[in-house]
């Protein structure tokens, strides 16, 4: 798996739109429109036809000429599949996207690296809280966690190594920390699994019946 790179070029395609518009000799059918607040007259949202097609696919969100979010129509169905977020300087922080193409927003890349990691969050129920994270160095996926159960706390932890699945550890009992953990060899396949039975942090190798059954309890 690898990590899907969102450049920062909708805020500034915007601007750059604004300024061909107005120039003259410049093809009229790619327009934006500005909005301002009545009050204060300040710029709050640029609308935009990009592809010049005549329908505005694209919505940045402002208070003056800083951008505080943004939306664009990606394919021209008429719903959004990209939005944007900054922080109060300006600077993008992240970039929402729709997995089905659906528009309904259910997974977010964020920006900036922490530790070397690059970061994206998934929710996988499509309600906005996020089920699942990954983390990347560069493209390549190292770990991942998740939330099975909705207490916000994760409860799976994944290890990859070269983006293949090494290790699925589980806590299985509620105490924020694996007892359970599922072992793959080089190419992504099971080969055993591992129980903390006193949750002290020591794994045993389970065998037979018993591993069979621990392993049927994390694999539903």
């Amino acid at each position: 798996m690898r990590f899907q790179k969102f450049p920062r070029i909708w805020f500034v395609g915007v601007l750059a739109a604004a300024a061909v518009t107005c120039a003259p000799g410049n093809d009229a059918r790619k327009r934006v429109v500005p909005s301002y607040d009545l009050f204060s007259g300040r710029l709050v949202q640029l609308s935009a036809d990009q592809d010049g097609d005549g329908a505005l696919d694209q919505w940045t969100y402002l208070d003056g000429n800083r951008p505080l979010r943004g939306e664009a129509d990606l394919d021209g169905d008429g719903r959004i599949d990209r939005w944007e977020y900054f922080d109060r300087s300006g600077a993008l922080t992240h970039v929402g996207s729709s997995s089905r193409g659906d528009g309904v927003e259910d997974t977010w890349s964020w920006i900036a690296a922490s530790n070397g990691e690059s970061r994206v969050s998934r929710s996988r129920a499509r309600d906005r809280r996020f089920d699942r994270q990954e983390f990347f160095a560069k493209d390549t996926l190292l770990r991942a966690e998740e939330d099975n159960n909705g207490d916000g706390r994760s409860d799976r932890w994944d290890r990859y190594d070269a983006g293949v699945l090494r290790e699925a550890a589980y806590d299985t009992s509620g105490g924020g920390r694996p007892d359970v953990r599922l072992l793959y060899d080089d190419k992504g396949r099971y080969v055993g699994i591992e129980s903390d039975p006193e949750r002290d942090g020591t794994f045993v190798r389970l065998s037979g019946d018993a591993a069979a059954k621990v392993k049927a309890g994390v694999a539903k």
